[in-house]
């Protein structure tokens, strides 16, 4: 089996994509994004998904750019037979139809059945069952990003594994893996061990030894409770004695202290009660005592602040007057420098206009230098311009031109003189007449072309030139010349070259002129020159105003001298400016600080009239609060106290050592509760353990105990002869089972042979080769690359390495499988050698070729086809299966 052609319409990005496969080698490039991958999935979804599934699986083709529903066209040979595939996916009203050139045309449902027929399968893919399409024909589709996995460790169907045994077994002599004995065998086995497990190795229910195990726990559970009858029957008598001791403890030793403990606890209270009026009646008198003495306290220290404020406020208005006449002295010389300084700057002002009336008058003769030179560059470029305009137009090449014609003319002139006749008369006494022209003695003619002569009455000569057939020529060439000429002087409106050469040189001087005057009128800042000097007349007008009404004198008239004293004035001005600066800065501190001590001083007055009206308040409530009775009345009551606390003291001592004696945080008279509630449970789980006590004696325990012991130990023997049966059968099918896998191990032996080839292909080295072991009930496992006597396992293969080992192995695997396929089968690789140095490019194409040689028909897709030129160009040169199918064939996909 083996593609032939595609079309794809309406298919994610293209709309209408048609190539052709080539037998051996389709290599389709294109840049990221171009729909290489969109072009792997659209094929094999056309083989295996049905044409009116839903879901996800359809919604990854449809276009989301071009209108309408995702359709596919798929050329391919199986069974002898050529075969074209028609799907459209489009939910249940998919389509699918299959025919061949034979005439057989199947749709529907039977077209889909019969596509898997050739394909080898049950059917084809399911909407809700998407998940499993990638797993159709796994080793033979690569997508991209899985080139680095290993074919072989998916499910058994995801390689083909049925046809893949068969096909190893058709090229081994190792005959199947059971025989009909075998068979025998291991359906006696599963069948005895089915009777007893279950398939995943649990007890089956009602089983010999299902029904044995649950005897078993049967006799457990009534040996455990005999176990447990008699030791509820010795802990029931134990706990009896144990109640007796604690109610004896409860009633003859913690009862008495915790009343006595309690009695103690009531009359503190007592007491406690009786003396809290008096510390009530003390705290208040020495509340007393405390507020006479912070009244003291207070009056003190708001007596001494008194004093200290006044003096305070004594030197702070001494130093106020001072500072004042300071302020004013300093105000004063701040107005005269203020009065300098503007001195100054009107004198500065004067000077400064003077400069800048300068600089007008100088910048006005210079616009109007310019003006003037601009006026005279116009003028002269005016007349150059009309000199040049009368000039005719003649140019250089137009002069050479002419000068050319005239020598063609004088060349052609000189050669026909040099074919023309000469006639001089010499002396004649009979007139001579040439081509009815009279010739007088002396004159001499050329002849051009055949004249006739006449010599008197009665003679008549015709006279040839010489040079035959090329006088005519010569004749026109010397017209054509002429012609030439006069056309080329009519043009130039010059009589000759010479004169056309002294008109072309005038020219050239002229427009040299005037290229140099544009020069000289480009270094002239001409633009806005008028405007300009219209705006100057206006300012300096302004200004010669202005200084005829400033009234200062002695100002020099040298533009240096002007300049020498703006700066010096400049620099006086920023002196004083600085200094006044200095004196406003400190005249305003000096401000802010009179505006605070002002504040202070108004505080300060404020203070000392609360001190006053507070001290009259302090002297008014000592003298009402001053009472000698309050401090006999004191004493008395802390002698009272003194004698109550000490008995409260003599209790608390007592009461102390009984707590100490029980221990514990716990109060006296929840202790007593606790002991009442404690006293009636005992007394209620007295009587209900004699009543067990009585249950549980009525039969002897010891008995009933040894009995379910016997019952145990004989079951136990049963099921330990049961589980000896059950495990024997196991171990017996466990053996048979590693028999067959001892001999299914050589089927992966074809497998490797078929891999190693491509191995040594791509490791032109010679020494690695690839293990692989097989289980009859798992498939092919443990793929492993052994190099330099050292086995590696697939998943330690570096990124690179894993590509081109599962791809030798795929195409190792499709080698073998050809022969269920007719022989072919396609192998498709998208982007798959991504991780693989240029320097393994090569024994990769290597490998490669060697699969086309074997059968192999591979679709390669690569962002990078010019690194697989040389396999390509291999393909294109091997001889061709059929004129139909070429094998080498490129595909440029793009945007």
């Amino acid at each position: 089996m083996h593609l032939l052609s595609c079309r794809l319409q309406r298919v994610r990005q293209h709309l209408d994509l048609e190539l052709s496969f080539g037998r051996q080698l389709t290599l389709v490039g294109g840049v990221n994004e171009s729909g290489k991958s969109t072009l792997v999935e659209a094929l094999h979804k056309t083989l295996f998904l049905r044409s009116t599934a839903t879901g996800r699986g359809v919604e990854e083709l449809r276009s989301r750019t071009h209108g309408g529903l995702p359709e596919v066209e798929l050329c391919f040979a199986a069974q002898g037979e050529r075969w074209t595939l028609r799907k459209r996916f489009a939910g249940a009203g998919g389509t699918c139809q299959l025919s061949n050139p034979k005439g057989q045309a199947l749709s529907g449902p039977a077209a889909e059945d019969e596509l898997a027929r050739l394909l080898g399968l049950e059917g084809p893919i399911e909407g809700r069952r998407i998940a499993q399409l990638p797993e159709r024909w796994a080793h033979l589709w690569v997508r991209q990003g899985d080139a680095g996995f290993n074919p072989l460790e998916g499910k058994p169907e995801s390689y083909d594994y049925e046809r893949l045994l068969q096909q190893l077994q058709s090229k081994t002599d190792l005959g199947t893996l059971q025989s009909p004995l075998d068979r025998q065998v291991v359906e006696q086995l599963q069948q005895r061990l089915g009777q007893v497990f279950t398939p995943t190795g649990r007890v089956k229910a009602g089983s010999a030894l299902a029904q044995v195990l649950q005897r078993e726990q049967e006799c457990l559970e009534e040996l455990n409770g005999a176990k447990q009858q008699l030791l509820e029957l010795e802990q029931a008598m134990e706990r009896l004695g144990a109640i007796a001791e604690r109610l004896h403890c409860i009633d003859q030793d913690l009862r008495p202290a915790l009343l006595r403990e309690r009695e103690l606890e009531q009359q503190q209270q007592l007491l406690q009660a009786e003396l809290e009026p008096v510390l009530l009646q003390r705290q208040t008198l020495e509340q007393q005592q405390k507020q006479q003495q912070e009244l003291k306290r207070t009056q003190q220290e708001q007596q001494q602040e008194q004093l200290r404020l006044q003096e305070q406020l004594k030197r702070a208005l001494e130093q106020d007057a001072l500072k004042t006449e300071q302020q004013q002295k300093q105000e004063q010389q701040i107005a005269a420098a203020q009065q300098q300084l503007q001195t100054l700057r009107t004198q500065q002002e004067g000077v400064r206009q003077r400069l800048d009336l300068l600089q007008l008058r100088r910048e006005r003769q210079q616009l109007e230098a310019h003006q003037q030179e601009m006026n005279r560059l116009q003028s002269e470029a005016s007349r150059l311009k009309q000199t040049l305009s009368q000039l005719p137009p003649i140019d250089a090449d137009q002069v050479r031109g002419l000068r050319r014609a005239e020598q063609a003319l004088a060349q052609a002139q000189a050669r026909l003189e040099a074919m023309a006749t000469s006639i001089e008369v010499i002396q004649s006494d009979q007139t001579i007449t040439l081509a009815d022209e009279a010739i007088q003695a002396g004159e001499k003619r050329q002849l051009n072309s055949i004249t006739e002569l006449q010599v008197g009455a009665g003679v008549r000569l015709r006279v040839s030139p010489g040079g035959g057939d090329a006088l005519p020529q010569a004749q026109a060439q010397l017209e054509r010349c002429r012609q030439d000429c006069e056309r080329l002087t009519q043009q130039l409106g010059a009589v000759n070259s010479e004169a056309a050469e002294a008109i072309e040189q005038q020219r050239r001087s002229l427009e040299r002129d005037l290229s140099d005057l544009r020069t000289a009128a480009k270094a002239i800042p001409w633009s806005g020159l008028s405007e300009r000097l219209s705006a100057l007349l206006p300012r300096q007008q302004d200004l010669e105003q202005a200084i005829s009404l400033d009234r200062q004198e002695g100002l020099p008239s040298d533009p240096t001298a002007l300049e020498e004293l703006d700066t010096q004035l400049r620099q006086t001005i920023q002196q004083q400016s600085s200094a006044l600066d200095q004196q406003l800065q400190q005249h305003q501190q000096q401000r802010q600080q009179e505006q605070a001590q002002s504040r202070q001083l108004e505080q300060c007055r404020n203070r000392l009239e609360q001190l006053a009206g507070s001290l009259a308040m302090v002297e008014q409530r000592l003298q009402q609060e001053s009472t000698p009775a309050s401090v006999e009345q004191l004493q008395h009551l802390e002698q009272d106290v003194k004698e109550r606390r000490a008995v409260l003291a003599a209790m608390e001592s007592e009461r102390k050592t009984l707590q100490q004696q029980r221990q514990g945080s716990v109060g006296a008279l929840q202790l007593l509760e606790q002991l009442n509630q404690e006293k009636e449970l005992l007394l209620n789980e007295r009587g209900q353990n004699e009543q067990r006590c009585a249950s549980l004696g009525a039969q002897n325990p010891s008995a009933q105990l040894e009995l379910a012991q016997a019952r145990w130990e004989n079951v136990q023997q049963e099921r330990q002869t049961q589980e000896r049966e059950a495990n024997a059968l196991q171990l017996l099918q466990e053996h048979f089972h590693q028999a067959q896998a001892e001999l299914a191990n050589r089927y992966s032996e074809p497998l490797c042979s078929a891999l190693n080839p491509y191995l040594g292909a791509l490791l032109p080295t010679g020494a690695e080769k690839a293990l692989l072991a097989f289980n009859p009930k798992h498939g092919f496992q443990q793929l492993q690359l052994l190099q330099d006597s050292q086995a590696y396992d697939f998943a330690r293969l570096s990124g690179g390495m894993r590509e081109q080992f599962a791809g030798a192995l795929r195409l190792a695997m499709a080698e073998v499988l050809m022969g269920a396929y007719d022989g072919a089968l396609p192998l498709v690789f998208d982007d798959a050698f991504t991780n693989t140095d240029r320097q393994r490019l090569d024994p990769l194409q290597a490998m490669l070729q060697r699969g086309m040689e074997q059968g192999i028909q591979i679709i390669l897709l690569s962002c990078h086809p010019e690194d697989y030129q040389n396999v390509l160009g291999w393909a294109q040169k091997s001889p061709l299966h059929s004129l139909e199918e070429a094998n080498g064939v490129e595909v440029t996909l793009s945007r």
